[in-house]
Formats: C-alpha cells, structure tokens, sequence
C-alpha cells in the first residue's frame, strides 16, 4: 500500500484550487490518496477484482474528492458529484509524491468500502480559512478519509501536507 500526494496544478477552477490549498497550507501538496497494490492482498475487494496495474499503469486509489463525479460502481450516489470513491489513477511521477504506507491493506479497504459515497466535508475545508467552522463527523476530505482507513486517531487534524510528511517518516499510527 501507497499514499500518493498530489503536488501538481490541474485546469481551471480546480488549478485554483490546488493553488489555494497549497498555499493555505504552507506545503507542497494538495490531495491525498490511498493506493492499492497488487502484494497488497485485497485484489477481491476491488471493482473489477484484481490491484494489478490496468493497460495504461492506473492502480485503484481510494480517497474522497470535492467535485468529481463518482464512478460506476459506486454502492452508494453512482453519478452524483463529491464523496468517497475508488478509482484507477495514473500515478505520474511529475504529479505525484508516492511513498510506501504502514497498516493493514484488507482493513483500509474495507474502510473504503464501507464508506464509498459518503459525502466530501466541505465544512473542514471552509475551517482551513475560519476555524470556527467545524467539520462533520459523517463527511470526509481526502486526507481525513486516507487517514481514518489507515487507523489514525483524530483523522481530521491530518491535511494533505501533514498526512505526507507523517507518512514518509514513517511514523506510527
């Protein structure tokens, strides 16, 4: 298992975004997620049954997104915009910071799973510039969701910059 850390600008609005995130929090990333790999053990648990590499090198990622549109096989809100998802990701090495992640491949699998289509926490968000504003406890950002699967207590302290660098030190949960 992986965490994937994107450090890159996409299109539009969302290159806003990313902008906005990095710069609020003072680090170079500005989405979070969760890689499965094919040693990893949970292949079965995957949409299509296998953690191998697809024909174009995308590996499932799982992570929760603000306005994609979740996929297909979503159990819950197939089609609607923003929430829990698994997806194939090409992890490009010019986007992304991959480090390896510590933890229990079936039991964060399960946790995505379980959680798949739950909504994004717009409310962390919004705390990242007011902190009056709370976050919900049924909602999940990127790194709150990647950090909950991984067994981190407190999951919503955890930004993007923060799980990263707590990850790639290898910190223990």
């Amino acid at each position: 298992m992986k965490l994937a850390s994107y450090r890159s600008t996409r299109p539009g609005l969302q290159g806003l975004a990313n902008r906005a995130i990095r710069l609020r929090l003072r680090g170079p990333h500005s989405h979070t997620e969760l890689v499965f790999e094919a040693g990893d053990g949970v292949g079965h648990l995957m949409p299509d049954g296998t953690c191998e590499p697809d024909a174009h090198g995308a590996l499932w990622c799982a992570s929760s997104v603000a306005s994609e549109v979740l996929p297909a096989h979503s159990a819950r809100r197939a089609g609607r915009s923003g929430g829990v998802r698994l997806k194939r990701v090409v992890l490009n090495g010019d986007r992304w910071d991959v480090v390896p992640v510590a933890g229990n491949a079936r039991a964060a699998a399960e946790w995505f799973l379980a959680h798949e289509g739950a909504l994004y926490d717009w409310q962390l968000i919004l705390g990242f510039v007011a902190w009056v504003v709370p976050g919900k406890a049924s909602r999940w950002s990127c790194s709150e969701a990647v950090a909950a699967a991984l067994g981190y207590s407190d999951p919503w302290r955890l930004d993007p910059c923060v799980l990263h660098a707590v990850t790639a030190r290898g910190a223990p949960l």
